[in-house]
């Protein structure tokens, strides 16, 4: 009998993608994992209070066993103790026993004040955080950008939905952190500037100008980060040391604004280089990758 075969085309396709999505994955863990890396580092060099003792676990699906000895810390003799791991969906989950009620406890990024008794408080990629006490739940949002707004709304109204027979934490106050003045803080931002900028310019030279169609990226790290802190304060907060400049809000959100402007430009010329070059399925792979970039790094 004649069976017939699946065209060679749709499965080069089919590895195309499947390749694309592996690296993509990989590049969502090692950003989790840098996250843990930058609270554990933030919280071990300078913790803004110093009465808190953290322990570090890691990986949680490699310490199940020292996650579960949590609950036995309840009669510790310090003011609070926090337990800090990560896992596959959050760069850092504080189990937190605190004594003193509405204290306020500092959590890497953020400064949160925490009922007494147990909480749960699981950061994720993007600037939020899940807060977990006793029956009740909450979803709390620093998001300064249009992308991210929107999600944890979402979010929170699916939460609301979803959680019927769970109460909802309220008067829960946070202070966010200054990313300029913080010394681990602002790595992932720098990486997440910097890093992509010098590749797709290394690619456009290397390669021709169509994969300035990458510069996609930075249009949709506008709308899903700080667009303030992703393209001004943070990448270029030397310089203003350097030259001593002390700028306005209105500057920053103006130059933001210009730069992504630049950058929206240069990918809509990668675009109209593309009909004049013939791209080979690796650099197709490439500018896809950095377009899907992302909402990898984010959510």
């Amino acid at each position: 009998m004649y069976e017939k075969r699946k065209p060679r085309k749709k499965r080069k396709t089919i590895y195309f993608f499947l390749v694309i999505l592996a690296l993509l994955l990989v590049v969502y863990f090692l950003n989790i994992f840098m996250h843990w890396t930058v609270v554990r580092l933030e919280l071990a060099q300078a913790p803004v209070f110093n009465s808190p003792e953290y322990s570090f676990f890691g990986f949680s699906l490699l310490n199940q066993d020292k996650i579960s000895t949590v609950h036995y810390f309840k009669k510790s003799s310090k003011p609070a103790r926090v337990f800090v791991y990560f896992d596959l969906l959050h760069p850092a989950v504080f189990a937190v026993w605190n004594k003193d009620d509405m204290a306020f406890i500092d959590l890497g990024p953020i400064l949160l004040s925490l009922p007494a008794g147990f909480t749960r408080v699981s950061l994720f990629p993007g600037p939020g955080f899940f807060i977990e006490h006793e029956n009740k739940i909450s979803l709390k949002s620093h998001s300064a950008s249009f992308g991210g707004a929107w999600w944890y709304r979402f979010l929170a109204d699916k939460l609301r939905t979803s959680k019927t027979n769970l109460g909802e934490l309220r008067n829960i106050s946070f202070v966010v952190k200054e990313l300029e003045i913080s010394r681990y803080l602002k790595i992932p931002y720098l990486l997440y500037f910097y890093l992509p900028l010098v590749l797709i310019i290394f690619f456009a030279v290397r390669h021709g100008a169509v994969f300035l169609t990458a510069f996609f990226y930075f249009v949709e790290m506008f709308f899903l980060f700080d667009f303030r802190a992703m393209f001004v304060s943070v990448p270029f907060d030397w310089f203003f040391k350097l030259a001593n400049w002390e700028i306005g809000a209105n500057a920053v959100e103006l130059a933001a604004t210009i730069l992504v402007a630049v950058f929206l430009l240069c990918a809509v010329f990668g675009l109209w280089r593309w009909k004049k070059n013939k791209l080979t399925g690796m650099g197709k792979g490439i500018i896809l990758f950095f377009i899907l970039l992302p909402f990898f790094l984010f959510f």
